[in-house]
């Protein structure tokens, strides 16, 4: 399709897909059947079956650190009003919801004498960022769940309030990474908060 016709549809669509197994007569996988023992995981020297490993920053695997930082952190907090990092400089959108959103449990925010809507400092080793409390009993007590991809384009070049609460400022990319996937920690870091 060249670039004209393109302007003209707005956007192209593809049909889903189902059961193109069945079409093939097969699944993509070296006998062809559903595996749940993985071949392909075995044959590069990786665990053929799901397995679990405490993450690195655990109250189990560091629990130096579980004394200073004592919640367990999860920064896949999303919002419908925006694609991951997208759309944060839409008025619309941002009137509601104007600010990055914390989670937290009840029982933890009376601890700290936090409200909701509150301003919270959550901080990990590696920096600490600012949220709104949203109090909630839909969380275990022990667990922070932190929005991302935050950023604030009225806070201006050149950073656009990139690191007031952006959920990155608190992970790593440094190792461990997993071995098969090569992902870095994102979530189950420790964490303290306080209110801001």
């Amino acid at each position: 399709m060249i670039f004209e016709k393109l302007k003209e549809i707005k956007y192209l669509q593809v049909p889903p897909q189902y059961y193109k197994y069945k079409k093939r007569g097969k699944f993509l996988t070296p006998f062809g059947k559903c595996e749940l023992y993985s071949n392909i995981m075995e044959q590069n020297g990786y665990a053929p079956l799901p397995f679990y490993e405490e993450p690195p920053e655990s109250p189990y695997s560091a629990p130096d650190l579980y004394e200073e930082y004592p919640f367990i952190l999860t920064t896949g907090g999303r919002t419908r009003n925006f694609f991951c990092s997208e759309h944060k400089q839409i008025p619309f959108l941002r009137q509601h919801h104007p600010y990055s959103v914390v989670e937290l449990h009840p029982a933890a925010a009376e601890k700290y004498g936090i409200q909701d809507g509150d301003w919270v400092r959550i901080s990990t080793k590696r920096g600490s960022i600012i949220q709104k409390a949203a109090v909630t009993d839909g969380i275990d007590e022990r667990v922070i769940n932190c929005e991302y991809g935050w950023w604030y384009p009225e806070d201006g070049y050149p950073d656009f309030g990139l690191k007031k609460s952006n959920v990155n400022m608190l992970t790593t990319m440094d190792g461990p990474l997993d071995p098969a996937m090569g992902t870095y920690q994102l979530r189950a870091l420790l964490c303290k908060i306080e209110k801001a």
